[in-house]
Formats: structure tokens, sequence, C-alpha cells
């Protein structure tokens, strides 16, 4: 089924943290990133294909049609085109560092299938199973808001009678006749969801690394807030309870130091991006754009938001469950307990202070605070158009 990795939780059948990925996963085997078992090398070229057609052909082909047209376009064509121009450029570089790394997500994979062996009990089970099914979710509508851009932007630019992007293409003449227009914008259409699906998997695995990192960083909390709760256990057993939530976080440690590399460099160049992208979207509503161009611009600016808010925000909820961590380690039921356990706790608690934290391009932390900063790019942008008076000299 479709949707069955949305379902609700019926116990035995119920989801690991790998399968928080699986949508995930089915995009990378359509989109060339993960080969199967049989055909590789077929599927090598394919995936070689789509990658320079994409990621390599497609600013190419933009900053070819911005200079042989740039006297022909109006003022809002140019701000669609320089839309799309900014994320084409950043685009081929998230995929490569995702592409780079790309073993690391299947051992990242293998790290969340260690932490799922201490699930035991049915209740942590369950939560696994609710936190991939949030990972799923998101994957969708992720997919859904950049679906809806690329199709808004298809049928606006179609009911004007011009191509959405104007991406250069030698081998036909839009211009020529209404074939000649609609083979142009097909082939747009199709480059665009090739080239959106690959930014949409760059932008969105940070967030479901991130989903599913949360929900185990609560499990250990709840498993810290457990030690010497239980009067049948004995001095030993507690001890060994302490030492299996310590190797529990030294897992989550290792799983964070995994996912890393590949996000620190696609934050960063998210940030770079975002501000300037934003203004230009912000300028094309607020002086060129009619009303479908402008509901074709929201969309795009929806998917902008996307790409760094909600891991940004995710980030500062991993900070908070790090902080409840900590205070559970301290408030746990310890002061009965042997001279080896206290000894052990408090190594435990000066390891819990280091908390779960990414940075973007090793330069800055990835916050939302962070995020707010780069934004404000957008409105200098449109403030420097304004008192320039650049938007009347475009019409």
């Amino acid at each position: 089924m479709l949707f069955e990795y949305l379902r609700e939780p019926v116990p035995p059948h119920l989801l690991t943290s790998p399968e928080a990925f699986h949508y995930f996963e089915v995009a990378m085997l359509w989109i060339g990133w993960m080969p199967p078992k049989k055909l590789q090398f077929l599927y090598w070229i394919a995936s070689t294909f789509i990658y320079t057609w994409s990621a390599v052909y497609l600013p190419v082909g933009i900053t070819i049609s911005f200079f042989i047209d740039i006297r022909t376009l109006k003022a809002s064509e140019l701000m669609t085109i320089l839309q799309l121009f900014f994320n084409s450029v950043g685009m081929p570089f998230k995929v490569l560092f995702f592409r780079l790394y790309i073993e690391r997500f299947h051992q990242a994979k293998e790290i969340l299938s260690r932490m799922d062996r201490r699930c035991t009990e049915v209740e942590e089970r369950l939560e696994v199973h609710r936190w991939a099914v949030r990972c799923n979710f998101a994957y969708l509508i992720y997919q859904m808001i950049y679906t809806c851009y690329t199709t808004s932007t298809v049928l606006s630019s179609a009911m004007a009678g011009a191509l959405p992007w104007r991406i250069y293409n030698p081998l036909v003449d839009w211009q020529k006749d209404t074939l000649s227009f609609w083979e142009a914008a097909l082939h747009e259409g199709v480059l665009m969801l090739f080239a959106v699906t690959q930014t949409l998997m760059s932008d969105v695995y940070p967030l479901l690394y991130g989903l599913i990192l949360r929900a185990h960083i609560k499990l250990l909390r709840k498993r810290v807030e457990k030690l010497c709760m239980d009067p049948g256990k004995s001095s030993e057993d507690n001890y060994n309870d302490l030492v299996m939530c310590i190797k529990d976080h030294q897992l989550i440690h290792e799983f964070v130091e995994m996912i890393r590399p590949a996000i620190t460099r696609t934050i960063f160049i998210q940030f770079l991006l975002i501000g300037v992208c934003l203004g230009v979207s912000f300028i094309n509503i607020l002086f060129f754009a009619d009303i479908w161009t402008a509901l074709a611009t929201v969309a795009y600016i929806t998917g902008i938001m996307v790409q760094t808010f909600p891991f940004c925000y995710v980030c500062d909820l991993m900070k908070s469950d790090c902080d409840l961590l900590e205070m559970a380690i301290f408030h746990s039921n310890w002061l009965t307990s042997s001279r080896e356990y206290k000894r052990t706790l408090i190594y435990f608690l000066h390891k819990s202070q280091k908390p779960v934290a990414f940075t973007a391009g090793s330069m800055f932390p990835i916050s939302t605070s962070s995020n707010i900063q780069v934004t404000k790019l957008a409105f200098t942008v449109v403030t420097f158009v304004n008192q320039m008076n650049l938007a009347d000299k475009l019409k």
C-alpha cells in the first residue's frame, strides 16, 4: 500500500527507526541515488544523465537564456528566472555533498537499528513507530510543497503564453509555433520535476535525521527517569541499567558524528542562498507579478522557508531535550545507591553536558536565531531595490 508507512501503531507490526526513511529511499532509487541489485551499469548511466541534465545543464541553460533573452524578458519573467537561478547554482553542491557521504547514510541507519534493539518495551517501540511515521509524513509534505511550486509555475506561465523559466534549449525554438511551445514547456516541466526532487531530497534529509534523533533522546531520558525505581532490582541490576544508558548516550553521539559532515555543508549552502532567493521573490510579488505568478511565487517562498526553518527549529528542540536529559540524570533516584553507581552517574552527567548541536560550515550554529538572521537579508534586498527605484526602471 502507498501509505502503509503512515499507518497507526498496531503491535506487533510496528515500524523501526530505519523505516523512517522509507519514502526518501524510494525517491533515492528513482532519482538515481541508490542502485538496485540488478542492472547496476544501466542504472549508473541513467543516474549520470539525470544528474548532468538537472544539476549541470539547468544552471548553465538558465545563464545562457538569461543573456540571450534579457532584452525581451518582462520584469516578472526576469524575477522568476533569477529565483530559480540562485537555487539552481546551490543545488548541485547540496546533492554532491549528500552523495559524497551516502555511505554514512547507510551506516547511520545501522546505528539506528542498534538503538532500536534497546527498545524492549512495547511503549518504546510504539514511540519509535510514531516518530518514524512523522518522518515519512514530513517527506510527503515536502514533496507536495515542491511539486506544487513546479506545477503552479508551469500552469501560470502556460496561461500567459510564455515558458516557465526560459531554459535554453538548442533543439526547440519555442516561438516557432504552438507545438514547439508545448514541447519546450514539457521539457522544462519534466526537467524541473527532476531538479526539484533532487533539491527536495537534499533539503529534507537533515530534518528526517533530526526527528528520529529526537525520538531516541526522549527514550533515553525516560529510561534514565526509571533508574533505581524498581524495588525488585538489585544494586548490580541498577548499575547495569545505568551502564546501558551510558552506552545509549554514546550511540546517540556516534549517530550525530556520522551525519554531521553532510548536514553542516548542506545547511551552509542553504544559509548562503536563502536571503537572496527570498529577496528576489518578495520583489517579484510586490512590484511585478500578476495574480497567477504571485501564487506560484508564494509556493516557491514556502519551499525556500522549509529548506532551513524546520531543521533549525528541530535543532533548538534537541538542545532542550539534551538539557532535560541532563536534569533527568541529576534528579534520578541515586541517593541510596552504591559508591560505584554514584561515580558512574557523575561520569554520565559530565558526558551529558555536551549537547547535540550542529554548525553550518563549522562557522555558526544551526538554530532558529541563525535562520532569522540570514532571512533578514531578504528585507535588505527589497529595501535596496525600493530606495534605488530599480523596480520602476525594470517595468
